[in-house]
C-alpha cells in the first residue's frame, strides 16, 4: 500500500512490520530505497518506476543488510546500487539464507539474490551529485553494523533507515554506544539540512521537525535507561505487543553483553 505520495516522493508501506520502501523522483534520476517485502509489493514499486522513468538513471540504496531490506534486489538488477563498505563485506551466505528461509516459510517463489553494489560508501559525508540532485551519505551503525542514512537535496529528505520509528522500540543489534552517536548525528542532520521529510524504515513518515526530534529523543532516553538497567517509559506510539516485549528483552541481553565485554577489556588492560 502507499503510505504517502507527494510530488517527488512515494513511500510504500508493506503489509509486514509496517516496513517502508521509498521511490524518490527528481529531474535527474529515480532513487529506490529498500524495496520489499512481498512479491506483489516489490512488483508495484518496479511498475511505478517504469511508468515515470523516461530514460532517467535508476539508483537503488540499501540502508543495511538485514534480509527484509534486501528482499527486492532481484527486481532491480539494472539499477545503480549503493550501500556501505560494511554492507559489501558482510557474510552474504547468512543474509541469503534468511531470505531463503522467509521464502520457504511462506511458499514464496521469488529469486534469492544479494545486491551487486556498484557505488560503495566508504565514509560519512560522501556526496553523490547527479545533475542538480545531491545524495549525502552518512555511516550510521548502531542498529546494525552496515547501516547508512542519507539526505536528498534539494528536496530536504532524510532517509534514516531503521531509526526514528514511531511503531517499534529501538532495536540494538550492533552496539548501543554507536546507536546513541547515530541518534545525535541524525538530530544534527535535521537542523543542518533543514529536513522537511523524515522517512524511517518501519512506521510512518514525519514532516514536522519537532516531532522528528522527539522521536530521536525517545529512542535516546530508552537506550540510556537500558544501559542504567532501568525500565524507561515507552513512547505511546510504540507497539505494546508480546513480540515487542521479546525484542525489548533481546535489547537487554545486548546491553548486558556489551557491558560484560567492556569489563573484560578493562580487566585485561
Amino acid at each position: 500500500m502507499i503510505q504517502m505520495k507527494m510530488p517527488g516522493v512515494t513511500v510504500y508501506q508493506s503489509t509486514l512490520m509496517k516496513t517502508t520502501s521509498t521511490l524518490i523522483e527528481t529531474s535527474d534520476c529515480l532513487i529506490v530505497v529498500d524495496p520489499g517485502w512481498l512479491p506483489d509489493e516489490i512488483a508495484t514499486i518496479r511498475r511505478d518506476v517504469e511508468i515515470i522513468r523516461h530514460d532517467r538513471p535508476l539508483y537503488i540504496v540499501y540502508t543495511h543488510a538485514h534480509f527484509d531490506h534486501i528482499l527486492g534486489a532481484y527486481a532491480f538488477k539494472d539499477a545503480i546500487a549503493i550501500a556501505s563498505r560494511r554492507f559489501v563485506d558482510v557474510d552474504r551466505t547468512a543474509a541469503l539464507e534468511e531470505v531463503q528461509n522467509f521464502n520457504d516459510e511462506y511458499y514464496i517463489e521469488s529469486p534469492v539474490l544479494f545486491p551487486n553494489i556498484t557505488h560503495v560508501i566508504e565514509e560519512s559525508e560522501t556526496t553523490l551529485t547527479i545533475g542538480k540532485t545531491k545524495l549525502i551519505f552518512f555511516l550510521t551503525p548502531g542498529h546494525e553494523s552496515t547501516h547508512l542514512s542519507f539526505v536528498v537535496m534539494p528536496l530536504h529528505i532524510l532517509v534514516c533507515g531503521d531509526y526514528a520509528s514511531d511503531v517499534e522500540i529501538p532495536l540494538i543489534e550492533h552496539d548501543s554506544g554507536e546507536y546513541l552517536t547515530t541518534l545525535e548525528l541524525l538530530e544534527s542532520f535535521i537542523y543542518e539540512y533543514e529536513v522537511k521529510l523524515l522517512i524511517p524504515g518501519h512506521g510512518h513518515i514525519c514532516d514536522v521537525r519537532t516531532e522528528m526530534i522527539e522521536r530521536l529523543h525517545l529512542s535516546y532516553d530508552y537506550i540510556l535507561a537500558l544501559r542504567a538497567h532501568k525500565e524507561s517509559d515507552w513512547s505511546p506510539s510504540w507497539q505494546q505487543t508480546s513480540f515487542m516485549g521479546r525484542l525489548h528483552e533481546k535489547n537487554k541481553r545486548q546491553i548486558t553483553k556489551e557491558q560484560a565485554e567492556q569489563l573484560a577489556r578493562r580487566q585485561y588492560d
